[in-house]
């Protein structure tokens, strides 16, 4: 049985956002450079840790779909309303939350 190659965040997101051709792949690969730099920063890492994988995939999707609206804290347009998080990663707070946790129980720190 072949191993199946996962799709690239920039691959989900044109699936996910109803998009057939290339011309917004620069626009979600910014996207998804600038989701990971600061998750990243974050957890304090150099790049995203593999167990936080999905919030990249999550958020620049979200970026994507907001394109416009930067800034927003809502949007309202006939009829219909969007609120948007203060930041971007509050809906994972706890998974992240829990990965830094996670990572604290494997150090060993010692003072002199």
């Amino acid at each position: 049985m072949a191993s199946e190659e996962k799709n690239s965040v920039v691959e989900n997101v044109k699936i996910l956002a109803g998009i057939d051709d290339n011309l917004q792949d620069e626009v979600i690969e910014t996207l998804e450079e600038m989701t990971r730099n600061q998750l990243a920063m974050l957890v304090d890492e150099n790049s995203v840790p593999p167990k936080l994988e999905p919030i990249v995939q999550h958020v620049t999707l979200s970026r994507f779909n907001r394109l416009g609206n930067e800034g927003y804290s809502s949007y309202s347009q006939e009829g219909e309303s969007i609120s948007y998080p203060s930041s971007d990663f509050d809906e994972y707070k706890a998974t992240i939350s829990r990965y830094l946790a996670e990572r604290q129980r494997g150090r060993i720190l010692m003072w002199d």
